[in-house]
Protein backbone atom coordinates (compact mmCIF):
# COMPACT_ATOMS: atom_id res chain seq x y z
CA UNK A 1 0.00 0.00 0.00
CA UNK A 2 0.93 3.40 -0.56
CA UNK A 3 -0.70 6.78 0.31
CA UNK A 4 0.60 10.10 -1.19
CA UNK A 5 -0.95 13.73 0.07
CA UNK A 6 -1.70 16.63 -1.89
CA UNK A 7 -4.43 19.15 -1.86
CA UNK A 8 -8.25 18.96 -1.70
CA UNK A 9 -9.87 19.62 -4.54
CA UNK A 10 -13.43 18.46 -5.16
CA UNK A 11 -14.97 16.54 -2.38
CA UNK A 12 -15.81 12.74 -2.35
CA UNK A 13 -14.09 8.83 -1.66
CA UNK A 14 -14.39 6.96 -4.73
CA UNK A 15 -12.73 3.22 -5.04
CA UNK A 16 -12.02 1.79 -8.56
CA UNK A 17 -8.96 0.98 -10.75
CA UNK A 18 -7.15 4.18 -12.11
CA UNK A 19 -5.86 4.70 -15.79
CA UNK A 20 -3.22 7.23 -16.84
CA UNK A 21 -3.86 10.27 -19.39
CA UNK A 22 -1.03 10.62 -21.34
CA UNK A 23 -0.51 14.39 -22.74
CA UNK A 24 2.90 14.03 -23.89
CA UNK A 25 3.42 13.85 -28.01
CA UNK A 26 5.55 11.34 -29.79
CA UNK A 27 8.37 12.87 -31.88
CA UNK A 28 8.28 12.97 -35.48
CA UNK A 29 10.69 13.42 -37.91
CA UNK A 30 9.49 16.39 -40.14
CA UNK A 31 9.93 17.37 -44.01
CA UNK A 32 9.96 20.99 -44.14
CA UNK A 33 8.41 22.72 -47.20
CA UNK A 34 9.23 26.27 -48.45
CA UNK A 35 7.83 28.98 -46.39
CA UNK A 36 4.68 29.77 -48.26
CA UNK A 37 3.75 26.07 -48.57
CA UNK A 38 4.17 26.09 -44.55
CA UNK A 39 2.33 29.09 -44.07
CA UNK A 40 -0.93 27.62 -46.14
CA UNK A 41 -0.48 24.24 -44.21
CA UNK A 42 -0.27 26.37 -41.00
CA UNK A 43 -3.62 28.10 -41.99
CA UNK A 44 -5.28 25.20 -42.71
CA UNK A 45 -4.57 23.47 -39.49
CA UNK A 46 -6.11 26.71 -37.54
CA UNK A 47 -9.42 26.61 -39.66
CA UNK A 48 -9.52 22.58 -39.20
CA UNK A 49 -8.76 23.36 -35.24
CA UNK A 50 -11.09 26.08 -34.59
CA UNK A 51 -13.73 23.53 -35.89
CA UNK A 52 -13.22 20.63 -33.93
CA UNK A 53 -13.48 23.40 -31.03
CA UNK A 54 -16.48 24.92 -32.03
CA UNK A 55 -18.12 21.36 -32.90
CA UNK A 56 -16.78 21.09 -28.98
CA UNK A 57 -18.07 24.36 -27.69
CA UNK A 58 -21.92 22.46 -29.20
CA UNK A 59 -22.37 19.63 -26.66
CA UNK A 60 -19.69 22.16 -23.69
CA UNK A 61 -21.73 22.72 -20.68
CA UNK A 62 -20.59 25.55 -18.25
CA UNK A 63 -17.03 26.22 -17.50
CA UNK A 64 -16.17 23.96 -20.59
CA UNK A 65 -17.72 26.71 -22.88
CA UNK A 66 -15.22 30.02 -21.49
CA UNK A 67 -12.00 27.47 -22.17
CA UNK A 68 -13.14 26.34 -24.90
CA UNK A 69 -14.08 30.04 -26.52
CA UNK A 70 -10.62 31.02 -25.04
CA UNK A 71 -8.63 28.44 -27.04
CA UNK A 72 -10.40 29.98 -29.99
CA UNK A 73 -9.93 33.10 -29.43
CA UNK A 74 -5.96 32.01 -28.85
CA UNK A 75 -5.63 30.78 -32.21
CA UNK A 76 -7.40 34.52 -33.25
CA UNK A 77 -5.02 36.21 -31.66
CA UNK A 78 -2.83 38.43 -33.69
CA UNK A 79 0.25 38.79 -31.58
CA UNK A 80 -0.24 34.82 -31.88
CA UNK A 81 -0.20 34.15 -35.63
CA UNK A 82 2.58 37.19 -36.06
CA UNK A 83 4.71 35.12 -33.42
CA UNK A 84 4.28 31.74 -35.84
CA UNK A 85 3.99 33.77 -39.58
CA UNK A 86 7.62 34.72 -38.33
CA UNK A 87 9.54 32.18 -37.09
CA UNK A 88 7.72 30.00 -40.96
CA UNK A 89 9.31 33.18 -42.49
CA UNK A 90 12.71 32.67 -41.11
CA UNK A 91 12.28 28.94 -42.47
CA UNK A 92 10.98 27.07 -39.98
CA UNK A 93 8.23 24.49 -40.56
CA UNK A 94 4.98 25.25 -39.41
CA UNK A 95 4.58 22.58 -36.61
CA UNK A 96 8.01 23.06 -35.14
CA UNK A 97 6.96 26.81 -35.52
CA UNK A 98 3.88 26.15 -33.64
CA UNK A 99 5.45 24.59 -30.71
CA UNK A 100 7.93 27.27 -30.25
CA UNK A 101 4.89 29.70 -29.80
CA UNK A 102 3.34 27.18 -27.31
CA UNK A 103 6.79 27.78 -25.34
CA UNK A 104 7.06 31.40 -25.74
CA UNK A 105 3.42 32.22 -24.65
CA UNK A 106 3.14 29.47 -22.33
CA UNK A 107 6.20 31.04 -20.37
CA UNK A 108 4.67 34.60 -20.27
CA UNK A 109 1.58 33.33 -18.30
CA UNK A 110 3.82 31.24 -16.25
CA UNK A 111 5.53 34.66 -15.08
CA UNK A 112 2.42 36.31 -14.17
CA UNK A 113 1.94 36.72 -10.72
CA UNK A 114 -0.92 35.32 -10.31
CA UNK A 115 -1.77 31.57 -10.17
CA UNK A 116 -4.74 31.43 -12.02
CA UNK A 117 -3.56 33.47 -14.65
CA UNK A 118 -0.56 31.20 -14.67
CA UNK A 119 -2.78 27.95 -15.16
CA UNK A 120 -4.04 29.34 -18.64
CA UNK A 121 -1.28 28.30 -19.92
CA UNK A 122 -2.32 25.18 -19.99
CA UNK A 123 -4.81 26.17 -22.75
CA UNK A 124 -2.17 27.58 -24.63
CA UNK A 125 -0.47 24.29 -24.55
CA UNK A 126 -4.17 22.08 -25.01
CA UNK A 127 -5.03 24.39 -28.58
CA UNK A 128 -1.11 24.33 -30.02
CA UNK A 129 -1.39 20.70 -29.59
CA UNK A 130 -4.42 20.28 -31.54
CA UNK A 131 -2.74 22.22 -34.25
CA UNK A 132 0.50 20.21 -34.60
CA UNK A 133 -1.27 16.89 -34.55
CA UNK A 134 -3.17 18.17 -37.39
CA UNK A 135 -0.16 19.52 -39.01
CA UNK A 136 1.55 15.93 -38.32
CA UNK A 137 -1.45 14.39 -39.85
CA UNK A 138 -1.14 12.08 -36.42
CA UNK A 139 -4.33 11.17 -34.70
CA UNK A 140 -5.06 12.52 -31.53
CA UNK A 141 -4.80 10.13 -28.73
CA UNK A 142 -7.40 9.53 -26.38
CA UNK A 143 -8.52 7.72 -23.47
CA UNK A 144 -10.83 4.74 -24.14
CA UNK A 145 -12.37 4.04 -20.64
CA UNK A 146 -13.87 0.47 -20.57
CA UNK A 147 -14.99 0.71 -17.09
CA UNK A 148 -15.53 3.56 -14.70
CA UNK A 149 -12.18 4.71 -13.44
CA UNK A 150 -9.92 6.99 -11.32
CA UNK A 151 -8.14 9.58 -13.81
CA UNK A 152 -4.36 10.14 -12.83
CA UNK A 153 -1.97 13.06 -14.71
CA UNK A 154 0.89 14.72 -14.69
CA UNK A 155 -1.17 17.65 -15.87
CA UNK A 156 -4.54 17.66 -16.97
CA UNK A 157 -5.53 18.84 -20.40
CA UNK A 158 -9.07 20.07 -20.84
CA UNK A 159 -9.70 18.34 -24.26
CA UNK A 160 -8.46 15.35 -22.41
CA UNK A 161 -11.28 15.93 -19.90
CA UNK A 162 -14.31 16.82 -22.79
CA UNK A 163 -14.13 13.97 -24.51
CA UNK A 164 -14.99 11.36 -22.09
CA UNK A 165 -18.09 10.14 -20.34
CA UNK A 166 -18.71 11.68 -17.52
CA UNK A 167 -20.50 8.21 -16.36
CA UNK A 168 -17.13 6.73 -16.65
CA UNK A 169 -14.78 8.97 -14.60
CA UNK A 170 -14.59 8.37 -10.55
CA UNK A 171 -12.08 10.60 -9.79
CA UNK A 172 -9.41 12.84 -10.34
CA UNK A 173 -5.53 12.52 -9.27
CA UNK A 174 -2.80 14.97 -10.57
CA UNK A 175 0.79 15.67 -9.96
CA UNK A 176 0.80 19.29 -10.50
CA UNK A 177 -2.36 20.61 -11.41
CA UNK A 178 -3.58 23.47 -8.74
CA UNK A 179 -7.07 24.68 -7.14
CA UNK A 180 -7.43 27.33 -9.96
CA UNK A 181 -6.54 25.23 -12.71
CA UNK A 182 -9.25 24.05 -15.35
CA UNK A 183 -9.18 20.41 -14.05
CA UNK A 184 -10.24 21.34 -10.83
CA UNK A 185 -13.02 23.76 -11.73
CA UNK A 186 -14.64 21.56 -14.05
CA UNK A 187 -14.18 18.74 -11.07
CA UNK A 188 -16.16 20.52 -8.63
CA UNK A 189 -18.61 21.82 -11.08
CA UNK A 190 -19.04 18.52 -12.13
CA UNK A 191 -19.35 17.04 -8.71
CA UNK A 192 -16.52 14.55 -9.71
CA UNK A 193 -14.19 13.89 -6.38
CA UNK A 194 -10.64 15.18 -7.24
CA UNK A 195 -7.35 15.47 -4.95
CA UNK A 196 -4.21 17.44 -6.68
CA UNK A 197 -0.19 18.65 -6.35
CA UNK A 198 0.34 14.82 -5.62
CA UNK A 199 3.57 15.09 -6.60
CA UNK A 200 6.17 13.57 -9.14
CA UNK A 201 5.80 10.27 -10.33
CA UNK A 202 2.66 9.58 -8.72
CA UNK A 203 0.74 9.27 -12.41
CA UNK A 204 3.11 6.03 -13.43
CA UNK A 205 3.05 4.78 -10.08
CA UNK A 206 -0.73 4.43 -9.46
CA UNK A 207 -1.64 3.03 -13.97
CA UNK A 208 -3.25 0.05 -13.71
CA UNK A 209 -3.77 -0.45 -10.26
CA UNK A 210 -6.95 -0.36 -7.64
CA UNK A 211 -6.95 3.01 -5.59
CA UNK A 212 -8.96 5.39 -3.37
CA UNK A 213 -9.43 8.65 -3.78
CA UNK A 214 -10.24 10.50 -0.74
CA UNK A 215 -11.23 14.18 -2.25
CA UNK A 216 -12.27 14.87 2.17
CA UNK A 217 -8.37 14.38 3.40
CA UNK A 218 -6.65 14.96 -0.22
CA UNK A 219 -5.31 11.38 -0.39
CA UNK A 220 -4.58 8.70 -2.60
CA UNK A 221 -4.01 5.60 -1.68
CA UNK A 222 -2.75 2.84 -4.24
CA UNK A 223 -3.33 -1.22 -3.60
CA UNK A 224 -5.21 -0.23 -0.16
CA UNK A 225 -4.96 -3.15 2.29
CA UNK A 226 -7.94 -5.08 2.98
CA UNK A 227 -8.47 -3.25 6.45
CA UNK A 228 -8.22 0.70 4.65
CA UNK A 229 -10.32 -0.82 1.78
CA UNK A 230 -12.99 -1.61 3.91
CA UNK A 231 -12.71 1.50 5.69
CA UNK A 232 -13.12 3.57 2.60
CA UNK A 233 -16.08 1.65 1.61
CA UNK A 234 -17.66 2.55 4.78
CA UNK A 235 -16.24 6.18 4.20
CA UNK A 236 -18.00 6.35 0.32
CA UNK A 237 -21.29 5.08 1.50
CA UNK A 238 -21.87 7.51 4.39
CA UNK A 239 -21.05 10.24 2.02
CA UNK A 240 -23.20 9.47 -0.83
CA UNK A 241 -26.31 8.82 2.33
CA UNK A 242 -25.57 12.21 2.86
CA UNK A 243 -25.52 14.06 -0.37
CA UNK A 244 -29.13 11.99 -0.67
CA UNK A 245 -30.03 13.79 2.04
CA UNK A 246 -31.39 17.61 2.20
CA UNK A 247 -29.51 19.81 4.08
CA UNK A 248 -31.39 21.14 6.83
CA UNK A 249 -29.39 24.45 6.12
CA UNK A 250 -31.70 25.21 3.09
CA UNK A 251 -34.43 25.80 5.33
CA UNK A 252 -32.78 27.77 8.56
CA UNK A 253 -32.91 31.56 8.17
CA UNK A 254 -29.62 33.28 7.65
CA UNK A 255 -29.89 34.56 10.80
CA UNK A 256 -26.76 34.28 13.49
CA UNK A 257 -27.74 33.03 16.65
CA UNK A 258 -28.64 36.41 18.67
CA UNK A 259 -30.89 37.00 15.83
CA UNK A 260 -28.81 39.06 13.09
CA UNK A 261 -30.07 38.74 9.60
CA UNK A 262 -27.22 38.12 7.33
CA UNK A 263 -27.48 37.01 3.60
CA UNK A 264 -25.65 34.19 1.74
CA UNK A 265 -24.40 35.36 -1.92
CA UNK A 266 -22.71 33.15 -4.48
CA UNK A 267 -20.54 34.44 -7.25
CA UNK A 268 -20.51 33.02 -10.75
CA UNK A 269 -19.06 33.26 -14.47
CA UNK A 270 -21.82 31.51 -16.27
CA UNK A 271 -25.60 31.04 -16.05
CA UNK A 272 -24.98 27.31 -15.21
CA UNK A 273 -23.22 28.72 -12.21
CA UNK A 274 -26.21 31.13 -11.28
CA UNK A 275 -28.72 28.24 -11.73
CA UNK A 276 -26.65 26.19 -8.90
CA UNK A 277 -26.12 29.18 -6.45
CA UNK A 278 -29.62 29.22 -6.09
CA UNK A 279 -30.86 25.63 -5.97
CA UNK A 280 -28.63 25.96 -2.86
CA UNK A 281 -30.59 29.13 -1.23
CA UNK A 282 -28.74 31.99 -2.01
CA UNK A 283 -30.22 35.19 -1.80
CA UNK A 284 -28.68 36.46 -5.19
CA UNK A 285 -25.59 36.24 -7.05
CA UNK A 286 -22.87 38.76 -5.72
CA UNK A 287 -20.39 38.76 -8.54
CA UNK A 288 -20.54 37.69 -12.13
CA UNK A 289 -17.45 38.30 -13.56
CA UNK A 290 -16.90 39.15 -17.00
CA UNK A 291 -13.47 38.92 -18.24
CA UNK A 292 -14.11 36.70 -21.15
CA UNK A 293 -16.56 39.47 -22.77
CA UNK A 294 -13.37 41.25 -23.79
CA UNK A 295 -11.36 37.99 -25.13
CA UNK A 296 -14.20 37.01 -27.04
CA UNK A 297 -15.02 40.29 -28.84
CA UNK A 298 -18.82 39.94 -27.71
CA UNK A 299 -20.79 42.50 -29.02
CA UNK A 300 -23.33 44.68 -27.41
CA UNK A 301 -26.05 42.90 -28.73
CA UNK A 302 -24.86 39.50 -27.28
CA UNK A 303 -23.84 40.74 -23.62
CA UNK A 304 -27.04 41.93 -23.57
CA UNK A 305 -28.95 38.99 -23.62
CA UNK A 306 -25.80 36.95 -21.79
CA UNK A 307 -27.19 39.38 -18.83
CA UNK A 308 -30.81 39.04 -19.55
CA UNK A 309 -29.95 34.88 -19.06
CA UNK A 310 -28.27 35.78 -16.10
CA UNK A 311 -31.13 37.82 -14.95
CA UNK A 312 -33.50 35.35 -15.50
CA UNK A 313 -31.42 32.32 -13.66
CA UNK A 314 -31.47 34.30 -10.60
CA UNK A 315 -35.00 33.59 -10.45
CA UNK A 316 -35.97 37.48 -9.51
CA UNK A 317 -33.17 37.92 -7.07
CA UNK A 318 -30.51 40.56 -7.26
CA UNK A 319 -27.25 39.90 -9.45
CA UNK A 320 -24.12 42.04 -9.19
CA UNK A 321 -21.95 42.01 -12.53
CA UNK A 322 -18.38 43.29 -11.89
CA UNK A 323 -17.31 44.75 -15.17
CA UNK A 324 -14.24 43.68 -17.52
CA UNK A 325 -11.06 43.53 -15.07
CA UNK A 326 -7.45 43.50 -17.06
CA UNK A 327 -6.04 42.48 -13.42
CA UNK A 328 -8.81 40.35 -12.70
CA UNK A 329 -7.95 36.71 -11.17
CA UNK A 330 -10.07 35.19 -13.42
CA UNK A 331 -8.64 37.09 -16.50
CA UNK A 332 -8.01 36.27 -19.66
CA UNK A 333 -5.46 33.12 -20.71
CA UNK A 334 -3.28 35.43 -22.19
CA UNK A 335 -2.52 38.66 -19.93
CA UNK A 336 -1.47 41.16 -23.00
CA UNK A 337 -4.32 40.74 -25.37
CA UNK A 338 -7.04 41.05 -22.75
CA UNK A 339 -5.47 44.11 -21.13
CA UNK A 340 -5.09 45.81 -24.44
CA UNK A 341 -8.55 44.76 -24.89
CA UNK A 342 -10.13 45.77 -21.39
CA UNK A 343 -8.73 49.13 -21.59
CA UNK A 344 -10.42 49.63 -25.00
CA UNK A 345 -13.23 52.24 -24.43
CA UNK A 346 -14.89 50.93 -27.47
CA UNK A 347 -14.81 47.37 -25.27
CA UNK A 348 -16.24 49.43 -22.04
CA UNK A 349 -18.85 50.99 -23.56
CA UNK A 350 -20.37 47.79 -25.46
CA UNK A 351 -20.28 46.21 -21.82
CA UNK A 352 -22.06 49.62 -19.98
CA UNK A 353 -24.51 49.73 -22.32
CA UNK A 354 -25.69 46.00 -22.45
CA UNK A 355 -25.58 46.22 -18.87
CA UNK A 356 -28.00 49.32 -18.73
CA UNK A 357 -30.21 47.56 -21.02
CA UNK A 358 -30.59 44.68 -19.10
CA UNK A 359 -31.08 46.33 -15.72
CA UNK A 360 -35.00 47.80 -16.98
CA UNK A 361 -35.69 43.62 -16.51
CA UNK A 362 -34.77 42.81 -13.55
CA UNK A 363 -32.23 43.84 -10.14
CA UNK A 364 -28.94 44.22 -11.57
CA UNK A 365 -26.14 46.22 -10.44
CA UNK A 366 -23.13 46.98 -11.60
CA UNK A 367 -19.69 46.78 -9.85
CA UNK A 368 -16.83 48.84 -11.16
CA UNK A 369 -12.75 47.25 -10.73
CA UNK A 370 -9.34 48.70 -9.84
CA UNK A 371 -11.15 51.90 -8.99
CA UNK A 372 -8.36 53.42 -6.59
CA UNK A 373 -9.80 56.38 -5.77
CA UNK A 374 -12.16 59.14 -6.66
CA UNK A 375 -10.45 60.63 -9.98
CA UNK A 376 -10.69 57.20 -11.49
CA UNK A 377 -14.53 56.96 -10.35
CA UNK A 378 -15.00 59.99 -12.03
CA UNK A 379 -13.37 59.24 -15.23
CA UNK A 380 -15.30 55.85 -15.68
CA UNK A 381 -18.80 57.95 -14.80
CA UNK A 382 -17.89 60.20 -17.12
CA UNK A 383 -17.73 57.64 -19.78
CA UNK A 384 -20.75 56.06 -18.61
CA UNK A 385 -22.59 58.77 -19.19
CA UNK A 386 -21.14 59.30 -22.47
CA UNK A 387 -23.11 55.39 -22.73
CA UNK A 388 -26.33 56.81 -21.61
CA UNK A 389 -26.47 59.78 -23.58
CA UNK A 390 -26.14 57.85 -27.09
CA UNK A 391 -28.52 55.67 -25.73
CA UNK A 392 -30.78 58.35 -25.18
CA UNK A 393 -29.94 60.13 -28.63
CA UNK A 394 -30.86 56.92 -30.64
CA UNK A 395 -34.16 56.20 -28.31
CA UNK A 396 -32.66 52.90 -26.75
CA UNK A 397 -34.55 51.96 -23.47
CA UNK A 398 -32.42 51.36 -20.67
CA UNK A 399 -31.98 51.73 -17.03
CA UNK A 400 -31.17 55.61 -16.14
CA UNK A 401 -31.02 54.78 -12.63
CA UNK A 402 -29.56 51.18 -12.32
CA UNK A 403 -26.98 51.30 -9.15
CA UNK A 404 -23.40 51.40 -9.96
CA UNK A 405 -21.17 50.39 -7.39
CA UNK A 406 -17.54 49.94 -6.69
CA UNK A 407 -15.06 47.02 -6.10
CA UNK A 408 -12.82 47.71 -3.19
CA UNK A 409 -9.82 45.27 -4.38
CA UNK A 410 -6.98 47.60 -3.62
CA UNK A 411 -5.88 49.51 -0.26
CA UNK A 412 -6.25 53.32 -1.89
CA UNK A 413 -10.08 52.71 -2.34
CA UNK A 414 -10.39 51.31 1.06
CA UNK A 415 -8.98 54.54 2.57
CA UNK A 416 -11.29 56.58 -0.14
CA UNK A 417 -14.85 54.37 0.98
CA UNK A 418 -16.16 57.82 2.14
CA UNK A 419 -15.53 60.07 -0.64
CA UNK A 420 -15.92 56.98 -3.18
CA UNK A 421 -20.06 57.24 -1.51
CA UNK A 422 -20.02 60.97 -1.35
CA UNK A 423 -18.82 61.04 -5.40
CA UNK A 424 -22.46 58.80 -5.96
CA UNK A 425 -21.17 55.13 -5.77
CA UNK A 426 -23.98 53.49 -5.06
CA UNK A 427 -22.71 50.52 -2.98
CA UNK A 428 -18.98 48.69 -2.02
CA UNK A 429 -18.07 45.48 -2.94
CA UNK A 430 -14.61 44.63 -0.87
CA UNK A 431 -12.77 41.48 -2.72
CA UNK A 432 -11.19 40.26 0.01
CA UNK A 433 -8.91 38.23 -1.57
CA UNK A 434 -7.39 40.83 -3.30
CA UNK A 435 -7.28 43.63 -0.61
CA UNK A 436 -5.49 41.22 1.54
CA UNK A 437 -3.34 40.47 -1.10
CA UNK A 438 -2.38 44.01 -2.09
CA UNK A 439 -2.23 45.52 1.54
CA UNK A 440 -0.11 42.56 2.62
CA UNK A 441 2.35 42.93 -0.19
CA UNK A 442 1.90 39.49 -1.13
CA UNK A 443 1.79 37.59 -4.29
CA UNK A 444 -0.56 34.30 -5.18
CA UNK A 445 3.13 32.08 -5.37
CA UNK A 446 3.59 33.02 -1.92
CA UNK A 447 1.91 30.90 0.90
CA UNK A 448 -1.46 31.61 1.89
CA UNK A 449 -0.47 31.99 5.47
CA UNK A 450 1.57 35.34 4.53
CA UNK A 451 -1.45 36.81 3.71
CA UNK A 452 -4.51 35.85 5.72
CA UNK A 453 -7.72 37.66 5.47
CA UNK A 454 -7.63 38.23 9.47
CA UNK A 455 -4.85 40.46 9.36
CA UNK A 456 -5.12 43.14 11.71
CA UNK A 457 -4.57 45.94 8.68
CA UNK A 458 -6.77 44.37 6.28
CA UNK A 459 -9.59 43.80 9.62
CA UNK A 460 -9.03 47.68 10.36
CA UNK A 461 -9.50 48.53 6.17
CA UNK A 462 -13.26 46.88 6.06
CA UNK A 463 -14.35 47.93 8.89
CA UNK A 464 -13.46 51.69 7.80
CA UNK A 465 -15.19 50.91 4.76
CA UNK A 466 -18.22 49.46 6.63
CA UNK A 467 -18.45 52.90 8.92
CA UNK A 468 -18.45 54.58 5.67
CA UNK A 469 -21.22 52.12 4.31
CA UNK A 470 -23.28 52.48 7.53
CA UNK A 471 -23.20 56.57 7.49
CA UNK A 472 -24.78 56.50 3.83
CA UNK A 473 -26.68 53.58 4.29
CA UNK A 474 -24.92 51.97 1.60
CA UNK A 475 -24.67 48.16 0.77
CA UNK A 476 -21.65 46.78 1.89
CA UNK A 477 -20.58 43.49 1.76
CA UNK A 478 -17.47 41.21 0.65
CA UNK A 479 -16.89 38.76 -2.10
CA UNK A 480 -14.04 36.36 -2.90
CA UNK A 481 -14.43 34.36 -0.08
CA UNK A 482 -12.22 30.59 -0.54
CA UNK A 483 -12.44 27.72 1.33
CA UNK A 484 -9.29 28.59 3.15
CA UNK A 485 -10.70 31.57 4.36
CA UNK A 486 -13.80 30.54 5.95
CA UNK A 487 -12.78 30.34 9.48
CA UNK A 488 -11.41 33.76 9.48
CA UNK A 489 -14.69 35.34 8.02
CA UNK A 490 -16.85 35.60 11.86
CA UNK A 491 -14.61 38.55 12.43
CA UNK A 492 -16.23 40.65 9.52
CA UNK A 493 -19.57 39.70 10.62
CA UNK A 494 -18.49 41.76 13.92
CA UNK A 495 -17.35 44.63 11.65
CA UNK A 496 -20.55 45.12 10.19
CA UNK A 497 -20.85 43.25 7.25
CA UNK A 498 -23.98 41.68 6.82
CA UNK A 499 -23.65 40.43 3.31
CA UNK A 500 -21.38 37.48 1.99
CA UNK A 501 -20.10 36.12 -1.65
CA UNK A 502 -18.52 33.09 -1.89
CA UNK A 503 -17.73 30.30 -4.30
CA UNK A 504 -21.03 27.59 -4.96
CA UNK A 505 -19.64 24.97 -2.49
CA UNK A 506 -18.75 27.05 0.29
CA UNK A 507 -22.46 28.65 0.39
CA UNK A 508 -23.86 26.22 3.03
CA UNK A 509 -20.47 25.57 5.39
CA UNK A 510 -20.49 29.52 5.78
CA UNK A 511 -23.83 29.78 6.47
CA UNK A 512 -23.53 26.98 9.26
CA UNK A 513 -20.32 29.11 10.20
CA UNK A 514 -22.06 32.61 10.47
CA UNK A 515 -25.38 31.07 12.24
CA UNK A 516 -23.34 29.85 15.70
CA UNK A 517 -22.29 33.15 15.67
CA UNK A 518 -23.40 35.42 19.02
CA UNK A 519 -22.51 38.77 18.46
CA UNK A 520 -23.50 39.71 22.12
CA UNK A 521 -20.54 37.66 23.21
CA UNK A 522 -17.31 40.28 23.30
CA UNK A 523 -14.65 39.25 20.25
CA UNK A 524 -11.08 38.82 21.33
CA UNK A 525 -8.28 40.86 20.23
CA UNK A 526 -10.66 42.56 17.43
CA UNK A 527 -9.05 45.81 15.95
CA UNK A 528 -11.27 49.22 16.21
CA UNK A 529 -11.44 50.52 13.14
CA UNK A 530 -10.55 54.17 12.60
CA UNK A 531 -8.36 53.89 15.44
CA UNK A 532 -4.75 53.22 16.62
Amino acid sequence: MQRFQGIKVSAGIVIGPVEMVDSGTLGLSRIVNDPFRERALYEAAIILAKDELRLLQQRAKGPQTDILSFQIALLEDESFTNEIGDYIAAGAGSAAAVERAEQIFAARLGSVDDEYIQQRSIDVRDACRRVVDILDGRQRRRLHLTRPSILVADQFFPSDLFALDRRMILGLASERDSMASHAAIMARTMGIPAVFRLGPDVAHLADGHQAVLDGHTGTLVIDPTPQALAQAVHAAQSHRLTLLQRSPLLDKPSRTADGTPFLMLTSASNVEDIEAGMRLGAGGIGLVRTERVALTHMSEERQYFTYLNCLAAARDAPVTVRTCDAGADDGAPWVQGVQRLANNRRSFDAQICALLRAAVHGDLGIALPMITGVEDWHRAMTEIEACKARMRAEKIEFDERAPIGCMIDVPSAAMAAESLLQSGARFLVVDIDDLTRYTCGRSRKDDPDTYRVDDPAVLRLVGDVMAAAARYHAPAGICGITELELPAIPAYLRLGVRYFCTENACVLPLKALLIRQDLREKPADLPCPGRM
